[in-house]
């Protein structure tokens, strides 16, 4: 619990960063993480108070305001906490499932190295890509509010083109990276080249989910991105727990090519017109 707890400090740290697109800050802090794990692996409370540190120190006087709370209603916390776990579990969910039915017994240096390049493409959409999606998103809503229609319009199609883009570099970045991920481990451990690749592969398409499970609760369609997280919730409990580790990741893969291609659908046909899902929508139901 004392280490969940540093994690989330580490976590509600980087806010701060991301939503300034402080990279540099971003970087140390990952940085400090991944260096005192290095350095010092056994002392597991290092990594996640070292980084939060990085990134306190560089709130500075802005540590007052710490002091300044909102109380939030619990059915709103509650419903948050829900969101939050459904949308997290797709990438993360396998990895807890599999601690608890192996007992900790399982090739831990594999497995996680093997999900590297799919957190790593990740974060590289949200540090690199997501600014520019936010300014698209930002630029439509002042067409629909102060310029024409053919306006509207033509930023709608550029909303659209961003965020497109955006998706399809995540995953040419992360394929590439899981390539390479598969590649070493299959030279390093040759004795489980099998699992490397069947790990890697698999959390692509987690991330795969995971990203455009975002769009979709970005654009409205909460209810739609949890649905998605919890099939894959229930997917991993049943594969982990009727299959061993390959297999259930095997498993795991081919669901969620299945998820991942409605995935797909459900967000071009919302992403398709955007001035409709986040504006119009609402304005005629209202």
């Amino acid at each position: 619990m004392l280490l969940c707890g540093a994690h989330v400090l580490f976590v509600q740290s980087l806010v701060l960063a991301n939503v300034g697109e402080r990279r540099g800050l971003w970087a140390v802090a990952w940085g400090a993480y991944a260096l005192s794990l290095a350095l010092a692996p056994t002392v597991w409370i290092l990594p996640p108070l070292l980084a939060a540190a990085t990134q306190i120190v560089a709130m500075g006087r802005s540590l007052t305001h710490v002091r300044a709370f909102e109380r939030l209603t619990q059915r709103n916390c509650a419903v948050d906490v829900l969101r939050g776990l459904l949308l997290g579990a797709v990438l993360w969910a396998d990895k807890f499932v599999l601690f608890l039915v192996t007992d900790g017994t399982f090739p831990v240096v594999v497995v996680f190295m093997a999900m590297l390049p799919a957190v790593l493409a990740y974060n590289f959409y949200f540090v690199n890509l997501a600014p520019h999606v936010d300014r698209a998103v930002s630029g439509l809503h002042k067409a629909i509010e102060h310029e024409p229609l053919p306006e509207m319009a033509s930023r709608s199609t550029m909303l659209s083109y961003i965020v497109d883009r955006s998706v399809l570099r995540t995953g040419a970045v992360g394929m590439v990276l899981t390539l390479a991920a598969s590649l070493l481990l299959g030279g390093l451990q040759p004795e489980n080249a099998l699992l490397a690749v069947t790990v890697s592969v698999a959390s692509w398409t987690f991330m795969m989910l995971t990203l455009l499970s975002y769009e979709l609760d970005y654009i409205g369609e909460k209810i739609t991105a949890q649905v998605l997280g919890a099939a894959h919730l229930i997917a991993a409990g049943l594969a982990f727990t009727l299959l061993g580790t390959s297999g259930a990741y095997a498993l795991l893969l081919l669901v969620d090519l299945v998820l991942v291609v409605a995935a797909w659908a459900l967000y071009k046909r919302h992403w398709a017109q955007p001035e409709y899902t986040l504006f119009w929508r609402h304005a005629t139901s209202w």
